[in-house]
């Protein structure tokens, strides 16, 4: 595939350049003088009025450089066409040729050149050795190679290759057209094996922020999932950061003791990099908390009340530092699309201390449902838990994870529930102790200041009958029944652990245990969600009865609502007996 025709003999024969062929990529670089770039220290390594040879001069930047600045004579290979084309204006003699197919003693016949220089060409080639052995030859007297090469030692590459990855990229470390892959020791090697010998060692320093890993080690990333150790491990090297190796050598016969050691200023830099990163590993990470509302032609004067004692919860929270990150979703079920600027208006004079996000447009989906796009909301917009795989319910957005993400948990919340203002942080303060909980639920009172019992045994069709639907007198026969049911006299004032049944309107989770069983099941449109979304939870973690977490629930009671949401809660609880079981009496 050479391209035999130099580009200067072809002008000067009156005939056109060869026809360029399809080729890679062109690598167009800018060369500022006094810049840390490879092809600055390179171009300051050499002295005014040198002889030159450029091979792989690319789109001839750094020929045009020196035959401009350093009135140097250059001539050089390039194997693609177009660029070939572009520098040929700079050279004396270009070549358009596969540096592997040809022998450059006869191609350049008679001369003989102060520098030789390969600037980021090793890399691409099969046989870089074979080009090296050919230099000696065509160097004068006190001629000097000068090469280029990217460093396969950097960290960000090697943390890559830790979490899985080798991903080859346009340009970069990871160029999609390197055939070879250079550290500083195979580097060096490789030059004493074809007669050369390193007499100055420079480096070019990239920092992981500033590379093409930058997205990896900002946030979010291996950064973030790999130990403390490793990082250590990784940063801990003088050529961890080191982005290209470059490098003067001669002839084996006119050199002394190689030069090995790298720049101390790569080192120092590496050296940084690792106190910042260890010092950013050392902060604790607080855990970020989530609250989701879903309402359906909501009463705004209670739900401004709600979103008032959300206020004071949310801001003893903050107090106490158990929280870093906070976000509401209100996810509007509708009816129609004319909810939209009330809910946002009262959001907005609400000025929670957290990021507030309005989810509508979607129409009535249900209750469940419409939680499930308040997870996937958040999922979206805060770093999720790795602890679990994404639910194929729930959706890839929560597949994103890294393990310095923080703890993540997750409020459901009726818009008729008030908080006490210590709720939270009571509830928050307890998962952190006990890792091994996955739902809290509360104490809770209703608005005529009765006791609520919200945790339940595994319901019976008569136990649902008689609290549902049974006048008083009946119910009163039937009284220790529904107390032993609706577990009074274990969700006292103490805590107790795995009740089978929680309720909806509140639930305190570790949003890891959410992801696990995939949310709520969408099927249920409206009443005992909450029933089998407890029931499995309860499989993956442990539930608790927390009576130090205290609301007051102002709704429940589908016999009062009419006969449509007697209608829902008899089919919804077909469809959860049917998944469960049924149990009669």
């Amino acid at each position: 595939m050479a391209c035999w025709r130099s580009i200067g003999a072809a002008a000067e024969s009156g005939l056109n350049p060869v026809p360029p062929i399809p080729t890679a990529h062109v690598y167009r670089r800018t060369l500022e003088p006094d810049s840390q770039t490879s092809l600055a220290k390179l171009a300051r390594r050499v002295r005014p009025g040198s002889r030159v040879l450029d091979l792989g001069a690319g789109p001839g930047v750094l020929g045009r450089y020196l035959v401009e600045a350093l009135d140097c004579t250059v001539d050089g290979v390039e194997y693609n066409p177009t660029a070939a084309a572009e520098a040929a204006p700079w050279y004396r003699h270009l070549e358009c040729a596969d540096l592997e197919s040809i022998a450059l003693n006869e191609i350049f016949a008679g001369q003989r050149y102060d520098c030789i220089i390969c600037a980021d060409i090793l890399e691409h080639l099969r046989r870089p050795g074979a080009v090296l052995a050919q230099c000696p030859r065509l160097l004068a007297a006190g001629g000097r190679v000068l090469a280029s090469v990217p460093n396969a030692a950097h960290a960000g590459l090697i943390a890559e290759l830790l979490a899985g990855d080798f991903r080859y990229r346009p340009e970069g470390l990871l160029d999609e057209t390197h055939l070879r892959f250079f550290t500083c020791a195979s580097l060096l090697r490789l030059l004493e094996e074809h007669g050369l010998r390193s007499v100055a060692l420079d480096a070019t320093v990239v920092e992981l922020s500033q590379s093409e890993f930058a997205d990896q080690w900002v946030a979010g990333g291996w950064a973030e999932t790999l130990p403390a150790e490793v990082i250590r491990t990784l940063l801990d090297r003088p050529e961890a950061l080191i982005y290209q190796f470059i490098v003067t050598a001669v002839p084996v016969a006119e050199a002394g003791d190689p030069v090995e050691h790298v720049p101390a200023e790569a080192a120092a830099a590496a050296q940084a990099t690792l106190v910042e990163r260890l010092a950013l590993l050392a902060r604790p990470v607080l855990p970020v908390l989530s609250i989701a509302i879903v309402t359906h032609a909501p009463d705004l004067n209670l739900l401004a009340t709600v979103l008032e004692r959300l206020d004071r919860a949310l801001r003893h929270v903050r107090q106490r530092e158990l929280v870093g990150e906070a976000r509401l979703v209100v996810v509007d079920n509708g009816p129609g699309t004319d909810w939209r600027e009330p809910l946002q208006r009262l959001l907005k004079e609400a000025a929670l201390p957290a990021t507030v996000d309005l989810v509508s447009g979607h129409g009535n989906v249900g209750y469940g449902a419409g939680h499930n796009l308040a997870l996937v909301r958040v999922a979206d917009s805060l770093i999720p838990n790795p602890e679990h795989s994404p639910s194929p319910l729930v959706g890839e957005a929560w597949g994103r994870g890294s393990g310095r993400s923080p703890v993540a948990y997750h409020v459901i919340l009726n818009p008729d529930v008030l908080l006490e203002e210590d709720a939270l942080s009571e509830g928050l303060a307890f998962l952190a102790a006990h890792p091994e909980v996955g739902l809290v639920t509360p104490a809770a009172w209703g608005q005529d200041g009765q006791r609520q019992y919200l945790c339940k045994r595994y319901p019976t069709v008569l136990d649902l009958a008689l609290r549902g639907f049974a006048p008083a007198w009946l119910r009163r026969r039937f009284q220790a029944r529904l107390d032993r049911y609706e577990l009074r006299d274990q969700t006292g004032d103490a805590v107790f652990w795995d009740p089978p049944i929680a309720s909806g309107c509140f639930m305190l989770c570790r949003r890891a245990a959410l992801e696990r069983v995939g949310g709520f099941r969408p099927e249920y449109f409206l009443y005992f969600e909450d029933f089998d979304l407890s029931l499995r939870l309860g499989k993956v973690a442990r539930l608790a009865y927390l009576p130090q977490v205290r609301i007051l629930h102002r709704g429940g009671h589908a016999a009062r609502k009419g006969l449509r949401h007697i209608r829902l809660f008899v089919r919804a609880a077909a469809m959860f007996f049917n998944r469960h079981g049924w149990r009669w009496w």
